[in-house]
């Protein structure tokens, strides 16, 4: 069978249960979601090996001062948070922007409205860590339009669902690379949009070698070229769980950039090495991070 067909058959299959998974995880109540998600977590460390390995060789290449056992519990429990991520998105953007906010602190908003007070266009600059889908319900719930600009699935059919999770919470979304995507972005600044940015990932886009814990790794840099061509502020937003069950979404103030991309993108990627520090166990470790070298 090739290849295009397999993956027609496989989304023929597995779209209706994503479906019902939406489903069941809008019916049911908080603790049961992240519950029934940890323990899909659980499943997804003893299933996937490949992925499992890449998480436990990446994490010896950001902490090789820390034993195996315990990188191997951070890895672990990553393959947890991110499940519990997904049961928790479905479960919200199910039930609205209220809700979510039930589940949400905020700190450091009045960075985001200062710099939307300057009039110009504020670009979020942010990472893969913790659950950060629900920055769309922060900004919905305060009444600041929201674009984010992200990588499309490999799974072409599962992007209409995908897209409506992410309007639920009246988040925009930019796929980054596809036609259209340069005219969808200046469309957003003009209207005033704050533009949401992932720079963690390796991408088929343009980039730049900067350090991620002490290695090169090619780092999209359109947020940093962007924040310096409009002179647009550009502030770090991080989301982590906390010990509760509850989420902290933290805003910082607006990084003092130096006038070059590659110096640019360096201070963002520094900002998120920070957060991934702080909360490892938050951050999607089996990524190829460190995938191209330098030349």
């Amino acid at each position: 069978m090739d290849r295009g067909r397999l993956r027609r058959l496989r989304a023929f299959v597995w779209r209706p249960v994503l479906e019902l998974a939406i489903l069941a995880m809008r019916l049911l109540p908080w603790p049961a979601v992240q519950a029934l998600g940890r323990g899909a977590g659980s499943l997804a460390w003893r299933l996937s090996k490949t992925n499992r390995g890449r998480a436990l060789e990446h994490l010896a290449i950001a902490f090789p001062e820390r034993s195996a056992a315990e990188r191997a519990a951070i890895a672990r429990e990553a393959f947890r948070q991110q499940m519990m991520n997904a049961a928790e998105y479905f479960h919200l953007a199910g039930r609205g922007v209220a809700a979510a906010e039930r589940h949400m602190r905020v700190e450091g908003w009045e960075h985001v409205e200062s710099a939307r007070a300057g009039g110009q266009p504020v670009l979020i600059v942010t990472g893969h860590c913790g659950n950060w889908e629900l920055l769309g319900a922060v900004f919905a719930d305060r009444r600041a339009p929201l674009s984010a600009v992200v990588r499309g699935l490999s799974e072409k059919a599962f992007e209409p669902i995908l897209d409506r999770l992410r309007g639920a919470f009246g988040t925009r979304q930019i796929n980054r690379g596809e036609p259209g995507a340069a005219r969808a972005l200046l469309e957003a600044l003009r209207a005033g949009d704050a533009l949401l940015m992932l720079i963690d990932q390796d991408l088929r886009t343009e980039g730049v070698f900067v350090p991620f814990f002490g290695r090169p790794a090619h780092t999209p840099s359109g947020a940093a070229r962007l924040a310096l061509r409009r002179g647009a502020p550009a502030l770090p937003a991080f989301v982590e769980r906390l010990e509760d069950g509850s989420h902290r979404a933290r805003f910082g103030a607006p990084f003092d950039l130096p006038p070059d991309p590659v110096g640019a993108t360096a201070v963002m990627t520094r900002a998120i090495e920070d957060q991934v520090r702080r909360r490892p166990e938050q951050w999607v470790w089996w990524h190829r991070r460190w995938r191209r070298r330098p030349g």
